[in-house]
């Protein structure tokens, strides 16, 4: 069963509440996005393959992470599991989940063929992640303690110090596998709609 965190003002981060709200609004803050984009994209042909292919790498990705972390990585509050995860994707970066959401939304912008627009994007998943991570941080290290903190020291946030060789890829259970893809139906629907909508734009355009 998950465990919520109870926190003391001194363990939180500065940015715990910016970090929770943008946290609780995380499926939602791309909305801007994709209105800037039917509104001012202009996609080619170059552009709609690579926006594709980062948008699909992007959620197997966060396929593959899920079948790690489990269910645990769709909840709204500061809950956590039991253990701490560091199998997997989760032995490289700490967050392979916003590594996949990351590969997503810039698969949006990339799609739109205007430079800008793949600019702001950046700009702005970086600013609302940065102080999401500050919140989920606060939870993590309340909750692991010293184990957190020397994961931290071992495992980078974002960028993974080396690439993993074939065989030292760890591979999830097939029943690990199927959770996540339970767990990710929404994200899928969600992307599965987005993709058609950009399809459609993009044959209209020409």
């Amino acid at each position: 069963m998950e465990k919520r965190v109870e926190f003391d003002n001194e363990t939180r981060s500065p940015y715990f509440n910016i970090g929770e709200t943008l946290f609780q609004l995380r499926d939602y803050t791309p909305i801007p996005l994709l209105i800037i984009l039917f509104l001012y994209a202009s996609p080619n042909v170059i552009s709609a393959t690579l926006g594709m292919t980062c948008i699909i790498l992007g959620e197997l990705f966060r396929i593959y992470s899920v079948a790690f972390i489990g269910t645990v990585s769709r909840t709204r509050s500061s809950s956590t599991g039991s253990r701490l995860i560091t199998s997997g994707p989760f032995a490289y970066v700490r967050n392979p989940l916003y590594v996949g959401n990351f590969l997503i939304t810039a698969g949006i912008s990339v799609f739109s063929g205007t430079i800008w627009i793949m600019v702001l994007t950046v700009l702005a998943f970086a600013g609302q992640y940065f102080f999401v991570v500050e919140y989920e941080e606060s939870i993590l290290r309340e909750k692991f303690g010293a184990e957190y903190d020397s994961y931290c020291k071992t495992v980078p946030a974002w960028f993974a110090k080396r690439r993993p060789k074939l065989e030292e890829i760890e591979w999830p259970s097939p029943a690990g596998i199927v959770e996540s893809l339970k767990s990710e139906r929404r994200t899928l629907t969600s992307i599965f709609a987005i993709i058609t909508l950009l399809l459609l734009f993009y044959g209209k355009s020409r």
